[in-house]
């Protein structure tokens, strides 16, 4: 069975569409964002579809890059991004601790036509294992504008 991805608004309300029989509702789903795995709905129309109910700001792009990053007092790691957004990106790292609300520096190279670079601060929001989510601290207007026509290929 597919699981359907179905975005979340600030308020916590989604609105969730059958695909069998076209009926919608909107219902507020605060207690499954966290979730980290799908749910179960079953439509008036007795089908039953999965979905993964998702809150992010801004649209995440699915990457497979390569860079580096550093923290205060420690040496450089080779790093693997995952996904990518104007808020923030979505990490491996090979080895050392990291814990949430740690800043790094992280540089990485997109693969778009420029091999346009990026070079910024963030800080860690979430931490599972080797895979991290961090957000950029504040972007500079280069990385603003790389990253937004980077999104949109």
């Amino acid at each position: 069975m597919k699981v359907k991805t179905i975005h979340v608004s600030e308020n916590n309300e989604a609105t969730i569409v059958c695909d069998s029989c076209g009926e919608w509702k909107t219902a507020n789903v605060a207690r499954y964002v966290n979730l980290d795995k799908p749910v179960k709905i079953r439509c008036s129309c007795k089908a039953v579809f999965s979905v993964i109910f998702e809150k992010r700001r801004f649209y995440r792009k699915k990457v497979n890059l390569h860079g580096t990053c550093s923290m205060q007092g420690i040496d450089e790691e080779h790093i693997f991004i995952e996904d990518i957004s104007r808020g923030g990106l979505g990490l491996k790292i090979n080895r050392g601790t990291v814990e949430k609300g740690d800043t790094l520096s992280v540089e990485f190279v997109l693969d778009d036509n420029a091999r346009s670079t990026i070079s910024e601060n963030v800080i860690v929001r979430h931490v599972k294992d080797r895979f991290i989510g961090v957000e950029f601290v504040d972007p500079c207007e280069h990385t603003k504008k790389v990253l937004g026509f980077y999104l949109l290929q």
